[in-house]
């Protein structure tokens, strides 16, 4: 298995589209910083509780585009993990080798997640850091036990849609994998944004409908969850206070211990499923 990470870690460094995305995260971080030195600085007039608000907001719009950029990353990254492969007739030569097939399922995610876990850390950390430093007398101070909580978390979503991507790769194309992994992400994150809606709903019915709607997304797919919870334990002080701008309003559902759980068997069972489906697929 050793090999096949290491292989697929040699293979992400060589794709463009990681090189395209570096370039385009370095002209995001630019664009982001430039925003944050203009929106700091005609904050600083303001009084404390809206500097609160806004700085918040900054922060929670840094980190919501963060979330589309390793969504996609991760995705076009594992459509292909298995089935490009199988197109390239690349696995005949493997698998005449003595190694299981298992070993290639779990050595292209470990191998993935192996390039995909350093670029988050690194990007994660710099949209904190310049918020830090653009709002320095403004923004929230933050615990470093709450960024590290929080970082821990979102290291669940790229191994989410990893796991994901790779069990639709052992059975599909990686163009119909793709086209799949990517509504369904979409379908998460408006079911997402209903839920929320809901919370402000005045009528039962209308409120319940909404309220299912995000649900059953949840339980297809738990992405938005994670964007969630990332939110609630960044802007978490250690008095239990949360300063997230929904959750000051009180329009904020936070995700359940349960979910978390929810979130760990699900990515079990679609590492499973692609086992088993490439394994009895025949090459």
């Amino acid at each position: 298995m050793r090999t096949i990470i290491r292989l697929t870690f040699l293979e992400m460094r060589k794709k463009k589209i990681l090189y395209f995305t570096l370039v385009l995260t370095v002209i995001f971080l630019a664009l982001y910083g430039t925003a944050l030195n203009f929106a700091y600085k005609s904050l600083r007039a303001e009084d404390v509780i809206m500097r609160a608000a806004i700085s918040g907001q900054l922060l929670s719009m840094g980190i919501y585009a963060m979330g589309f950029i390793i969504s996609f990353l991760s995705i076009f990254s594992s459509v292909g993990a298995i089935s490009s492969e199988i197109e390239n007739g690349t696995y005949d030569a493997i698998l005449s080798k003595p190694i299981n097939r298992y070993e290639i399922v779990l050595g292209r995610f470990l191998g993935i997640l192996s390039v995909l876990l350093p670029y988050i850390t690194i990007l994660y950390l710099s949209i904190i850091g310049l918020n830090i430093f653009f709002g320095k007398g403004v923004v929230v101070n933050f615990y470093l036990i709450s960024v590290i909580k929080s970082l821990a978390m979102l290291y669940l979503l790229p191994i989410l849609l990893v796991s994901i991507g790779i069990f639709f790769s052992c059975f599909l194309s990686t163009m119909g994998s793709g086209v799949i992994l990517g509504i369904l992400y979409f379908c998460g994150m408006i079911g997402g944004i209903m839920e929320q809606i809901g919370h402000f709903m005045i009528k039962e019915a209308a409120k319940k409908v909404l309220t299912n709607i995000g649900i059953i997304t949840s339980l297809i797919i738990p992405s938005d969850i994670i964007y969630r919870k990332v939110s609630s334990l960044l802007f978490t002080t250690a008095s239990g206070l949360n300063l997230n701008m929904e959750s000051m309003i009180g329009a904020s559902i936070q995700p359940s211990s349960f979910m978390i759980f929810y979130i760990f068997v699900y990515i079990l069972i679609m590492l499973s499923l692609a086992v088993i489906k490439f394994q009895k697929r025949d090459l």
